[in-house]
């Protein structure tokens, strides 16, 4: 019997204290893997004002461009966003900036799939 390689991909990140880009992974994985749709989670916390965080896609791994443009989050918690049908090789959350301070700390978990 063959096991059936997984449709999707998951990735959690080392969470970020400070302004960062997450390590750039590739969602390029065939045959089973062909990624275009993804989950885009962020849990933020000891927030002082917001944070601001994005969703970069590339085709190359060298331009990189805006998946999920940037988004300001304004309390601590889990907030989560979809991209459709934007078929790249690789991906990349960004903590882009926080404001009122420097205590904020943010995770990033992504789903990839077909």
């Amino acid at each position: 019997m063959s096991v059936r390689p997984p449709d999707i991909l998951f990735n959690t990140y080392p969470v970020l204290e400070a302004p960062a880009s997450g390590e750039a992974i590739s969602v390029y994985q065939p045959p089973s893997i062909v990624a275009k749709n993804f989950s885009f989670f962020v849990t933020v916390g000891s927030i002082n004002t917001n944070v601001i965080v994005a969703l970069n896609g590339s085709i190359d791994g060298t331009n990189w461009s805006k998946l999920i443009g940037n988004t300001t989050l304004t309390a601590n918690g889990t907030t989560h966003y979809n991209s459709a049908n934007h078929p790249v090789k690789y991906i990349q959350p960004i903590f882009v900036s926080e404001s009122g301070g420097t205590a904020a700390t943010v995770l990033f978990s992504i789903a990839a799939s077909n």
